[in-house]
């Protein structure tokens, strides 16, 4: 391990995932000392079990109109794709109540022109990125399909549908023919569904941000296997970061630790409604069929990648908090939909995965300076969106620390929103 620079005090990155270690690679190539924290290693925790989507055309919200009447049968369904276990439901209940107020058509269209804004440019900022430590090879930006078995539900979608006209991005509609002819795999069930051009998918997110590391260490910054427990402060400023490695001092500090962020966010007086949306996904190594690109199976609520590992089938919303084990029963529905929805489909082999997804009930994340404390950095609870806005929110703080502007109006991603109870 290497020494923390002493020539300059660093800004010090808290966690390792895809979000911190973005942060390292755009601030290390400005040569700004770096030093990254994590008491795992880099990419092991959320990091490691991402779908894998890379997206300009990412901007719906999850609160949508009308998507509460479909809640009731989520939750007594046993492969519904939303789940709250009973033991956690009176902690969830906070959380579902603030959700249920972003659902109005006037917050869901303010939420997804933000995420429209922050995710607008993502390939381009993974290209900048991969490029500069030679990861090309882990990009693929053949399209999207996003897919409905049911022409009924799609039929429904009307507002989804409007919101993605508005970002002004191009889409087009596939019909079942197509759909067969372009990805012959796929069940004929699938009925239609738009196809995105200019989106597409990482086929390893875990060797993606490791290789990001390793280029911005090779490059002068320096990871620290620690655990944080503290940040100390003096009026408006962090001045120390306790770990069970010492006390580093920081120029700046970048909080991007995702779901564990709430803890030292609330040690500052923040308090943020961040949960754990805990998902799941199943690898198939090998899977005897080949998709050419990511396809989401939107009434079905799932994702399919072709990923470097093999085919990675997941999605489903479980709330339980940090604490609790995984229920991999949960994954294993996946099997039984990957078979129904990919004939032939061998699942004999297999692996399985939970993940925490740091979600804000508006589904936007928490990005950029506090007002409260001006060396503190933000860039944490993407959600399911994590690995897409991870490249543009970290040339964002990149620009902050710079002080460049920023290239977007930050105020619907400050930490400080919450505290007018609005969210």
């Amino acid at each position: 391990m290497k020494s923390p620079p002493s020539s300059s005090a660093p800004v010090v990155i808290i966690g390792a995932g895809i979000l911190g270690v973005c942060c390292a690679a755009y601030l290390v190539r400005e040569g700004v000392p770096v030093v990254i924290l994590d008491r795992r290693g880099p990419g092991e925790m959320t990091s490691f079990g991402n779908l894998g989507g890379i997206q300009n055309l990412a901007t719906l919200p999850i609160a949508m109109p009308g998507m509460l009447k479909d809640v009731p049968r989520w939750l007594t369904e046993p492969d519904a794709p939303l789940h709250v276990r009973p033991s956690y439901a009176a902690k969830a209940a906070p959380w579902l109540y603030r959700f249920w107020r972003q659902s109005t058509p006037e917050r869901a269209i303010r939420n997804a022109k933000a995420l429209d804004a922050l995710n607008r440019n993502s390939v381009d900022c993974h290209r900048d990125l991969a490029k500069w430590a030679g990861l090309e090879h882990l990009l693929h930006i053949p399209g999207q399909f996003y897919l409905w078995t049911d022409r009924t539900y799609y039929d429904r979608s009307t507002f989804s549908r409007s919101l993605l006209d508005a970002t002004g991005q191009s889409f087009r509609e596939v019909s079942a023919a197509e759909i067969h002819e372009r990805e012959p795999a796929l069940s004929k069930a699938f009925e239609i569904g738009p196809e995105i051009p200019g989106n597409g998918y990482c086929s390893d997110p875990y060797a993606l941000t490791k290789g990001l590391l390793a280029k911005a260490t090779s490059e002068g910054a320096t990871y620290v296997n620690a655990d944080v427990s503290r940040l100390h402060h003096d009026g408006g400023t962090i001045t120390g970061i306790e770990t069970d490695r010492g006390i580093i001092k920081p120029s700046a500090v970048v909080l991007a630790a995702g779901m564990w962020s709430r803890h030292l966010a609330e040690s500052l007086g923040f308090r943020i409604p961040l949960e754990s949306h805990r998902g799941y996904h199943v690898t198939i190594p090998e899977a005897r069929i080949q998709l050419s690109t990511m396809c989401l199976v939107i009434d079905r609520k799932v994702a399919i990648t072709p990923m470097s590992q093999g085919l990675r089938i997941g999605g489903m919303v479980e709330f339980a908090g940090l604490d609790a084990m995984p229920d991999y029963r949960r994954a294993q529905q996946f099997l039984k939909l990957g078979r129904e929805l990919i004939p032939g489909l061998a699942t004999a082999a297999h692996t399985e995965w939970m993940g925490h997804r740091p979600c804000l009930p508006d589904s936007l994340p928490v990005i950029g300076r506090t007002a409260s404390h001006r060396n503190l950095y933000c860039a944490f609870g993407h959600g399911h969106m994590g690995l897409i806005g991870s490249a543009p929110t970290a040339r964002i703080i990149a620009d902050q620390i710079a002080n460049r502007p920023a290239g977007i109006d930050l105020a619907p991603y400050a930490i400080e929103r919450f505290a007018s109870g609005a969210h």
